[in-house]
C-alpha cells in the first residue's frame, strides 16, 4: 500500500536570510517529528523582499539557498520542495523551486512560469516581469512511488498547468506559494481545491503569511500574505490547514484514496485529446 505522509510550512520570512533559515529548520524539524516524508515551504521563504531588491539578493544554483535546502533534506530523511529563490544565471533572473531528495541530491529545478502582474490605474502596479524571465518547463519527480509535480503561486490560477504534466496523472502537486491576503481570502481555497478536484490528485499548497514590507509606490500599505496552507484530498477534501500564524500541517497521502477518486469519476479517461492535447 502506498502511503506518504505530507507537511506543508507556513511563517513570515522577512529580508534576512540567515533568520529565515533557521525559522524553516525549525518548522521543518517539527514536520519531521510528525513523520513528514515530504515537506513543501513557501514561495521566497529564504528573503521575502521587495521586487527592486531582487536583483541584490539573487543567487546563482548551488548557492546558500539550495545548501541549506540539501543539508536540511539528509538531515530530516525528508523529501523538501523548497518555496523558490532568485535564481541568477548570466544577465538573467528567476523564480526557482528547487526539489532535493532525502539523501539531500538535487531532484530537479521548477522556474516559475507564469509571472503574476496587475496594473490598476490609481490604485497598485506590480509587475514580476519587469525583473524575471518566465520558465519553460513543468517539472515532475516520483517520492516514495507518487508521481508529483511542483509549482509556484500564480500557477494556481491556471488550471491548464495542472492538467496531466508530461502526459500522464499526477498524484500529489506541490506548491509554494506567496498570495496575497486579499485575493486568498478570496481565491485560495477555492482554487487549491479545485487544481485537486479536475485532476483527482492531493494537492500541498504552502503560503507565507503576515506583514513583510511597504507596498510599491509609496502607498504606505504593507505586503501582506495570506498563509491558510493546507493540503486536499483528490476528492476536494480539506485534510490539513494552517491558520494566520506559522506552522506546519501534516497529512497522509494514500495511494488507494487517489485510485478509489478516479474509479468514482473516471474524468481524467474521457478529456478529449483530439480537442485538448496532453502536455509532453
Amino acid at each position: 500500500m502506498r502511503e506518504m505522509a505530507v507537511a506543508v510550512v507556513q511563517f513570515c520570512p522577512g529580508e534576512a536570510r540567515e533568520g529565515n533559515f533557521e525559522t524553516a529548520s525549525r518548522l521543518l524539524g517539527e514536520a519531521a517529528a510528525k513523520d513528514a516524508r515530504l515537506a513543501v515551504l513557501p514561495e521566497m521563504f529564504s528573503a521575502m523582499a521587495p521586487a527592486a531588491k531582487w536583483p541584490e539578493i539573487a543567487e546563482p544554483r548551488g548557492g546558500p539557498v539550495e545548501r541549506f535546502l540539501s543539508a536540511e533534506a539528509t538531515s530530516r530523511r525528508m523529501y523538501i520542495i523548497g518555496g523558490s529563490y532568485i535564481e541568477k544565471e548570466g544577465g538573467k533572473r528567476y523564480n526557482t523551486c528547487p526539489v532535493f531528495g532525502p539523501d539531500g541530491a538535487l531532484l530537479g529545478r521548477y522556474r516559475k512560469m507564469h509571472l503574476f502582474w496587475v496594473d490598476i490605474p490609481g490604485a497598485a502596479r506590480y509587475d514580476e516581469r519587469s525583473y524575471l524571465e518566465a520558465g519553460d518547463e513543468q517539472f515532475t519527480f516520483t517520492a516514495d512511488g507518487f508521481r508529483a509535480a511542483v509549482g509556484i503561486c500564480y500557477d494556481l490560477r491556471f488550471p491548464e498547468f495542472f492538467r496531466l504534466p508530461g502526459g500522464a496523472p499526477v498524484d500529489l502537486y506541490c506548491l509554494g506559494a506567496a498570495f496575497m491576503h486579499a485575493t486568498g481570502l478570496a481565491h485560495w481555497e477555492v482554487l487549491a481545491r479545485s487544481r485537486a478536484v479536475e485532476n483527482l490528485a492531493y494537492f500541498a499548497a504552502s503560503g507565507t503569511v503576515g506583514c513583510h514590507y511597504e507596498a510599491p509606490a509609496g502607498s504606505g500599505e504593507t505586503v501582506r500574505t495570506y498563509g491558510h496552507s493546507m493540503i486536499v484530498s483528490p476528492w476536494g477534501e480539506v485534510l490539513a490547514r494552517l491558520g494566520d500564524g506559522d506552522g506546519v500541517a501534516v497529512a497522509v497521502v494514500k495511494g488507494d484514496e487517489i485510485d478509489a477518486a478516479r474509479g468514482r469519476l473516471r474524468a481524467l479517461d474521457h478529456i478529449r485529446e483530439e480537442l485538448w492535447p496532453r502536455r509532453r
